[in-house]
């Protein structure tokens, strides 16, 4: 297990902040040397616009782009919608993110809040 955060500042919506979310994730990944990855995200749109064949034409393009982009470095990038009660140890990570003004790093642990997240997402 590993978990980070990245401090973002004067992000414009909540849709933004999931696509600089999963960009940050996939970028994380390939640092890792992760070969295979799933990112869930509960914003369906943006987790439609990754999985797309069409071109992006939204403001969120330039990350769009970013990601797919980096696709070539995985034997398998997918990204699935997961709805916000599946989502809770994401939301706990971001929580704790906030309390940082710089990026964090977690390698085969996360903020005990974070795992305990997690055990009520695999629950649900």
């Amino acid at each position: 297990m590993a978990a980070c955060t990245y401090p973002h500042m004067r992000v414009a919506d909540a849709f933004m902040a999931e696509a600089m979310a999963c960009e940050q994730a996939v970028t994380f990944a390939i640092e890792l040397g992760c070969r295979s990855v799933q990112v869930e995200g509960d914003s369906l749109s943006v987790i439609k616009k990754l999985v797309s064949a069409a071109p992006d034409k939204s403001i969120l393009s330039p990350i769009i782009r970013d990601i797919s982009s980096k696709k070539g470095f995985f034997e398998s990038l997918t990204f699935s919608f997961v709805g916000r009660c599946g989502n809770g140890a994401a939301h706990a990570l971001c929580k704790e993110g906030l309390h940082h003004n710089n990026p964090r790093y977690w390698m085969e642990e996360a903020p005990k809040v974070v795992v305990q997240a997690a055990g009520k997402d695999l629950g649900s």
